[in-house]
């Protein structure tokens, strides 16, 4: 199907999972159409970072610090390069310098699987991993600052605020650490029916809150100096006679503004929140797993069969859609200048007018867009399967 599934069962689970993968109507892959080109993207410079995600489910995407792009893969490769010209400036081992492979479990080789992060604060970044490490690294040299094992499934990227680091597991198990130590500060455990998405929502810290997207269609609100829950309202009701219809995913990072919460829910509704209370504002029925994005006073988002929309933020109006890449699996939508991007499994970058919808130009990048790409200023950082760090120009 169109995103992975995970089972935390067994033997029986398993062949539940290959059951119902097998009844999934694919999305017809559409082709690419002749557009009217109004810009010209370029590849401006190109690296490598390690062997990336191979065919693995990921999110695992770079991030922007200063002068320097910060990117990793899977196995265990950290490195900075220069944002001006992609000259790498450190590389790490993660594997090496937590002495991985030495003893226990380990074995030689056996990789990090680097799937949260990376997200950077004042001066550090961190990332997680599918095996349960938490690892913050110092931007300037890439050193280790603190590394800690919590014991769940990292799929989505660590929010940092309030002085905690927080990591939500595919388990459902939210964990909070200690910013400058890396120690436990508290968790809090969230439902996961027995068949989700792969995939878990990235959370979000503000106003003294965690906001939290669940398996079960809802978003929770912690409070982040103690984990004890504030609020949570649902976007999605399951339904269907089986556990396949009734997956009710919040995987999309929330997005707040003004007082408002935004967030949607593979098979629910997108839903604006007052985050005062948790109270509903509007509900629009749309379906996605993928990031939103909120620019020109505008919500996009790309939605389960890849339809990219455009929406107001005053009521969930939708002011345009493009159907054009229906079926080719779109990464979120992020906003370049006066256009929206989005990145597809064939290995291109399409540029859509932001005002309305239209295809104004389009980068071949030869290999598979996974991850929305990151943009700092006039330029698009883009991480592909393989591995490949690109920097893209109009």
């Amino acid at each position: 199907m169109r995103k992975f599934l995970k089972q935390l069962a067994l033997a029986s689970s398993a062949i539940m999972l290959v059951s119902a993968c097998s009844t999934t109507d694919e999305i017809p892959v559409k082709e690419l159409q002749e557009f009217n080109a109004k810009i010209k993207p370029d590849v401006v410079w190109k690296a490598s970072v390690g062997d990336g995600v191979e065919n693995y489910f990921s999110h695992l995407n770079p991030v922007v610090v200063g002068d320097y792009i910060i990117a990793a893969d899977r196995v265990g490769v950290v490195a900075a390069y220069q944002r001006s010209n992609g000259k790498r400036v450190w590389r790490k081992e993660l594997r090496e310098e937590l002495n991985f492979g030495t003893g226990g479990w380990w074995s030689q080789g056996e990789p990090m699987r680097i799937a949260g992060g990376l997200t950077a604060e004042r001066g550090v970044v961190y990332l997680g991993s599918e095996n349960g490490d938490v690892v913050a690294l110092d931007v300037a040299d890439g050193n280790v600052k603190w590394h800690s094992q919590v014991g769940i499934e990292i799929l989505a990227d660590p929010a940092v605020g309030s002085g905690v680091v927080v990591v939500k597991g595919s388990s459902g198990d939210v964990v909070a650490l200690n910013l400058e130590t890396g120690a436990e500060q508290w968790r809090y455990g969230t439902e996961s029916p027995a068949l989700t998405l792969r995939g878990t929502a990235a959370p979000i810290i503000a106003q003294g809150g965690v906001f939290i997207g669940t398996a079960t269609g809802k978003v929770v609100v912690v409070i982040a100096e103690n984990g004890q829950p504030a609020w949570e309202t649902r976007l999605a009701v399951p339904s269907g006679s089986t556990e396949l219809q009734r997956i009710v995913d919040v995987d999309s990072k929330p997005v707040l503004f003004g007082g408002v919460l935004y967030n949607v829910a593979y098979n629910g509704s997108l839903v604006a929140v007052d985050v005062r209370n948790g109270n509903t504002i509007w509900k629009r029925e749309y379906s996605s797993f993928q990031n939103l994005t909120l620019a020109e006073g505008r919500l996009f988002l790309t939605d389960a069969s890849d339809t990219v929309s455009a929406l107001n933020l005053d009521g969930g109006i939708e002011l345009w859609s493009n159907t054009d890449y229906n079926g080719r699996l779109l990464t979120a939508p992020v906003q370049f200048g006066d256009y929206i991007v989005v990145g597809d499994s064939m290995g291109y970058l399409h540029f859509l007018d932001i005002l309305n919808g239209r295809t104004v130009g389009r980068l071949d990048v030869g290999e598979e867009v996974y991850t929305a790409p990151v943009v700092e200023g006039d330029t698009l950082y883009l991480q592909a399967r393989d591995g490949s760090l690109l920097a893209v120009r109009i």
